[in-house]
């Protein structure tokens, strides 16, 4: 039996333990030795569009929202579902991935292929002279796999099989996602865990150099609250490659059909000193918006920035009976 407690308990513990990762981030970080030492950075983008409009909360992300992103989220699936995501990133970088899940006997699968396009760049001579152009790339193919063990526990996993390529120079890579999804047992609360990009770069860009990936364990958890049309998450991500980053979404659902969504997370020590920050969370913000349609599913996701280029990400899913 699933237990209900007042809505401030819930609000309590969840702005507890946000008010703690701030005070954590602004007072007790340093820079990570490892920061700028991965390669395949591509893996640390998100690419739905949904999640990166709420902070990119990721951790407590379960069925269509979470599906090709947290592992055990196809686990919620029943139907099939088709879905595409396309990112407009920075410097003409574009980013897109189209995939496919449904349920087959005790078991839900799911296939993803994934494009990254870092557009054209000019050669140069030793002297600095144009000599031409070249092209850079990723693509990545990836099987999802999850299960639902109880009522209120998922899990699941995703391998992914990549390479990378920068005019005539190549890598290749091979990783696995796992997750986990509870539900305990208090109203409208999941919490998560995902542990991205464990594995190996088989074949680096050169033979003097080893390269790595960036591994990230993120947990984190949701609430939706029983008398208001709010979802409030918060995440915490510990990357092998930066410093610890914290994320804290917003969700607005008007009658379950259109949604509107925001979110923070932390800068990194370095971001921080480079843009001259007095906090965490003077500079990475997310908005974005969704319309549920039945069988198909619309959202948009806006994430500006001063400094660089504002990003722009669209996904799509539709039901496919």
């Amino acid at each position: 039996m699933r237990r209900s407690f007042p809505e401030f308990v819930h609000l309590y513990v969840i702005l507890f333990y946000g008010l703690l990762a701030f005070n954590s981030a602004v007072y007790a970080r340093s820079i990570n030795d490892g920061l700028g030492t991965t390669g395949f950075a591509w893996l640390k983008s998100v690419s739905d569009a949904e999640i990166s409009a709420a902070g990119e909360c990721l951790a407590a992300r379960d069925s269509r929202a979470g599906l090709f992103v947290h592992p055990a989220a196809v686990a919620g699936t029943t139907d099939g579902t088709l879905k595409m995501s396309y990112i407009s990133h920075y410097v003409d970088t574009q980013y897109g991935s189209i995939g496919y899940a449904r349920k087959i006997r005790d078991r839900n699968w799911g296939f993803r292929l994934t494009y990254v396009n870092y557009g054209e760049f000019v050669r140069t001579s030793k002297a600095g002279e144009k000599t031409g152009t070249f092209t850079a790339g990723d693509m990545g193919f990836t099987v999802n796999v999850g299960k639902q063990l109880r009522d209120d526990l998922k899990v699941g996993a995703m391998l992914s099989l990549m390479t990378s390529k920068i005019d005539d120079f190549s890598a290749q890579a091979a990783t696995v996602d796992l997750g986990v999804l509870y539900t305990p047992p208090f109203e409208g609360v999941t919490v998560g865990a995902v542990l991205m990009n464990l594995g190996k770069v088989t074949k680096s860009y050169s033979s003097a150099y080893e390269d790595r990936l960036p591994l990230l364990l993120t947990v984190g958890a949701r609430k939706k609250l029983s008398h208001a049309p709010f979802t409030l998450y918060t995440d915490v991500t510990f990357p092998n490659d930066n410093d610890i980053v914290y994320a804290f979404g917003l969700e607005l659902s008007l009658r379950d059909v259109m949604f509107l969504y925001a979110g923070t997370k932390s800068r990194s020590v370095a971001d921080m000193n480079s843009f001259k920050s007095k906090t965490d969370f003077s500079g990475i913000t997310t908005f974005g918006f969704g319309l549920n349609l039945n069988r198909y599913r619309f959202h948009y996701a806006y994430l500006p920035d001063d400094a660089i280029e504002d990003i722009h990400k669209v996904t799509i899913s539709i039901k496919i009976p």
